[in-house]
């Protein structure tokens, strides 16, 4: 292009459909890891940078053609009638398109019934009139006939910017008379039939001869060439109507001036968002930049005096960021290194050192006497704090005795809510991603390994610049976060539920759960036993010993011993595996594997949970507390750790006797209230399949009610396989369970197993429809939403990958369904709190397995709690079929007795 045209006075029209299509064309083989091909976004991002760089245009738009009929097929049917279905890989590309124009501030013009280049004609039309200069993108030779008056054509493949005399040197014809070219040699690419045997340079040649069309028409016996003759006289009409087909309309009613086609400013972060997604690496790092945290300075506050200085700057400025460092992973058990505060701008920071210890380390505060100043700050609940894994502090706090008013905003939260498929939501990701602002980590301070070093150790002035940096980090961000979650539509989520739950999930991790230290001993001891008893059943069904912990060697006595035939081949040792899957395999022809699979599972749950708990016994509570992860599972659902309760199997006989170990205290009962069949009750409303609807709403048992449907039969002569096969079906459609997998896991034929899904979707329509449509939607959008709004990304979903491809449609129905259950319970525990606190009940929440929930009730509370819970439970969240909960009562998490609907 030229140098540069005065921006203030100058309108750039580009034509985002053809240098859509050009681009994709252009580039081969481009796309990101997950297979969703680029190679159009990349090229139309490219130009598009390139203009907004070089030019710096002040007003500007991208017209894109809408996907409907437009007058011109209305005026002639079989236009664009020749020209086939976009490749899907350029049509998943198309929503990332607009979303680069968005996150660069320039508009978008579409309007339906009409296509781009009607609507470029027409605001270049006005702008002309208006006094501005036109600068139109575009490579094809249609829009050439808007050239004049001030409207420019720039070509961005050959980078030349056409006026009157460019387009009758690079075309033939002047501007004018492009449109009558057109209309005598036709355009394949849009069906546009043209004069049969006047080609381009015919066109050209007769135009320029004649002037114009209507002209050449009337003088068509002039025509020395007789097929060109012929053709004229014969083809009048069709030359006509070719014209009008090529002619850009400029009366189109756009419903904005030229002038309010001004850009925007770019989005960075969703700009450096939107590139990494993208895997444009480079892109990417041009939107990220290097900015540190906007601190100012920072103190180190060793004396009270100064803290209490710190403390009232911070209470004035009615906002502050906290960040307590701690010397153990787990809060339960750690002390408190150092507390950093930050103010209300991020800039002014403070450091308050309590357990330095290093040769030369200066005087510190006492913790108790550095919390008791900092208890008003904490405490007061017009004071907004904000914090980054705040539901660790408040464990820190809370063991204190300092009772935080509560965090109003939490970085890592946020960063979740965002994008939950994120692999971390550590400080540095989130500030560099939704800010562009570099964190240093603590971790660089510590290194890691066997080498970190402790931070009590540390300096306290490198400690302090670090810790205060990433407080202040915490603030910088904080309000590009509140914006991308208003503009995302997932404030309400992050606000209401999310925020609300830290709170309550750092009560539960504090109250933590009791265990029967001396019931798991005599437990590990007959197991002990047992995996005795297994091994010499193995060993003598081998025929020798061997170690049965040894893939090798487990694998020579199966294959190579007993001769059984093996399944694939491990790629690392590429001997034959010896897995879960071939195991089960191998079990239904042979004793050993099936002694092997016992073997194993008696093993790992007797290490995982039996042996592993007692040592997990927190010395000073005499409980184990588990660490519920809030910002882990990419659906909503909470995930535990150190240990996972979340885990043990409740559907064997070995993993319910490990329930039986979990005990409360003296003097009170545990209470289970668990969702009956919640994901299958949000399936039903979403989907809205009067049927599903009916069985619930009638109490009825909905695996019979399937089966008796499927089958064909009464509901009272379903059996007990028939209800099975149901239930499979009924739970495996949320997982996007095929036909080969029903088979394998009912034991059935893979034609029978095929043949009943076939007969539940017709039996039940609207949940395939339901699925259908979810699909579609995920396709259209790139992600889902559950009930509360949560959303999850799947980019993966319009990729090349079949296998990746599949497992995004497996997800997008599982997320919306389980995530939707997910927040419901997220609700419900929210909400029991708020009521259990608000009566003063003793009452503690101590675990969430997923769709249950275990409750520690006293003794005289037993009577009319139980009764808060269901009613809490069932009326959270309003569906269009009932809600129900299932109460039991014991005094373990075993041996527990149901209570009836009416307690």
């Amino acid at each position: 292009m030229p140098p540069r045209i005065d921006p203030e006075k100058t309108l750039f029209l580009i034509d985002g459909t053809s240098n859509l299509f050009r681009a994709f064309y252009a580039i081969r083989g481009l796309s990101t890891s997950t297979g969703m091909p680029t190679n159009a976004v990349y090229g139309f991002t490219t130009m598009l940078r390139k203009i907004l760089r070089d030019q710096k245009p002040r007003f500007l738009a991208v017209a894109f053609d809408l996907a409907e009929p437009t007058f011109r097929h209305r005026a002639y049917t079989d236009y664009k009638a020749n020209r086939p279905e976009a490749p899907e890989d350029l049509v998943v590309q198309i929503p990332y398109v607009k979303k680069v124009c968005h996150v660069l501030g320039v508009p978008i013009l579409e309007l339906a019934g009409y296509e781009a280049d009607d609507l470029i004609g027409t605001l270049a039309d006005r702008a002309r009139k208006e006094g501005l200069r036109v600068v139109i993108v575009a490579s094809d030779k249609d829009l050439l006939q808007l050239v004049g008056g001030g409207v420019l054509v720039y070509n961005p493949v050959k980078e030349v910017l056409l006026d009157a005399d460019g387009v009758r040197d690079a075309f033939g014809v002047l501007p004018e008379q492009v449109r009558d070219v057109l209309a005598l040699a036709g355009d394949s690419s849009d069906n546009i039939p043209g004069v049969p045997g006047i080609g381009d340079k015919g066109a050209r040649d007769l135009i320029r001869r004649f002037g114009d069309l209507e002209t050449l028409l009337r003088e068509a016996d002039s025509v020395e060439r007789r097929s060109y003759r012929e053709g004229l006289k014969n083809h009048a009409e069709s030359a006509r109507m070719s014209r009008d087909l090529a002619t850009v309309k400029l009366d189109v009613p756009v419903p904005i001036e030229p002038v309010g086609l001004r850009r925007e400013k770019e989005d960075a972060g969703a700009a450096r968002e939107l590139f990494r997604e993208l895997e444009f690496e480079t892109l990417a790092r041009e939107f990220t930049g290097t900015v540190e945290a906007p601190l100012r300075e920072h103190a180190v506050l060793l004396d009270p005096r100064a803290l209490e200085g710190a403390i009232a700057g911070l209470r004035a400025a009615g906002r502050c960021a906290v960040q307590i460092l701690r010397d153990h992973p787990e809060p339960t058990r750690a002390g408190i290194v150092g507390i950093a505060l930050a103010g209300a701008d991020g800039r002014d920071a403070f450091y308050v050192p309590l357990r330095h210890a290093y040769l030369g380390a200066p005087g510190q505060m006492s913790e108790e006497d550095a919390l008791g100043r900092l208890r008003p700050l904490l405490v007061d609940p017009d004071l907004k704090r904000s914090g980054h894994d705040v539901k660790g502090d408040l464990i820190v706090l809370k063991r204190r005795g300092i009772e935080p008013a509560g965090f109003s905003f939490d970085t890592m939260i946020a960063g979740y809510v965002i994008n939950p498929s994120r692999r971390g939501h550590e400080l540095e990701a989130v500030a560099q991603e939704v800010a562009g602002l570099s964190v240093p980590g603590l971790a660089d301070l510590q290194g890691t390994g066997a080498r970190a070093v402790p931070l009590a150790g540390l300096e306290v002035e490198s400690v302090a610049a670090t810790a205060c940096a990433r407080a202040s980090a915490v603030m910088a961000i904080e309000g590009a976060v509140r914006e991308r979650l208003e503009r995302d539509g997932l404030a309400p989520l992050f606000a209401d539920l999310e925020m609300p739950l830290a709170s309550v999930l750092a009560d539960m991790e504090l109250e933590g759960v009791g265990i029967d230290a001396g019931f798991l001993e005599r437990l590990s001891g007959r197991w002990e036993a047992d995996l005795a008893r297994l091994t010499g059943e193995i060993h003598g069904l081998a025929g020798r010993e061997f170690n049965i912990n040894s893939p090798r060697q487990l694998g020579e006595i199966l294959f190579d011993t007993l001769g059984l035939k093996p399944g694939r081949k491990t790629r690392k040792t590429r001997s034959f595996s010896t897995g879960v899957e071939v195991l089960e395999e191998l079990a239904e022809s042979h004793e050993l594997p099936r002694r092997i699979l016992a073997y194993r599972s008696l093993q790992k749950l007797r290490s995982t949970y039996v042996d592993a708990l007692p040592q997990l016994v927190h010395p000073q509570t005499g409980r184990v507390h588990t660490s519920f992860n809030q910002t882990v599972a990419a659906t909503g659902r909470l995930s535990s750790s150190d240990p996972n309760l979340q885990n043990i199997p409740i559907r064997t006989e070995l993993g319910r006797q490990i329930r039986r170990a979990f005990v409360p205290a003296p003097g009170r009962r545990l209470l289970s209230a668990d969702y009956s069949q919640i994901e299958l009750r949000v399936l039903a409303h979403l989907c809205g399949d009067p049927a599903l609807r009916a069985a619930f709403r009638q109490g009825e048992d909905i695996h019979r009610r399937t089966a008796a449907e499927v089958f064909g039969v009464h509901p009272e002569l379903v059996s007990d396989e028939m209800r099975r096969r149901a239930k499979a079906v009924n739970f495996g459609i949320i997982y996007g369970m095929g036909a080969q997998r029903l088979a394998r896991e009912q034991g059935m034929k893979l034609r029978e197993a095929a043949r009943f899904i076939d007969e539940y979707f017709s039996r039940f329509p609207d949940v395939k429809a339901y699925i259908d449509a979810t699909v579609e939607r995920a396709r259209a959008e790139g992600r889902v939403r559950t009930l509360l709004g949560r959303v999850r990304y799947l980019p993966e979903i319009r990729g090349a990958d079949r296998n990746a491809r599949q497992q995004a449609i497996r997800a997008a129905v599982n997320t919306i369904i389980q995530g939707s259950a997910a927040d419901i319970i997220k609700e419900a525990m929210v909400a029991l709190q708020r009521r259990l606190v608000a009566s003063g009940s003793k009452v503690r929440m101590i675990l969430q397995v997923h769709d249950e929930l275990v409750l520690e009730i006293p003794d005289d509370e037993t009577g009319e709690v139980p009764a808060l819970v269901r009613t809490v439970m069932t009326g959270v969240r309003p569906l269009d079929v009932p809600l129900v909960v299932d109460l039991k009562i014991g005094p373990n998490w075993l041996d527990m007795e149901p209570l009836s609907g009416s307690q």
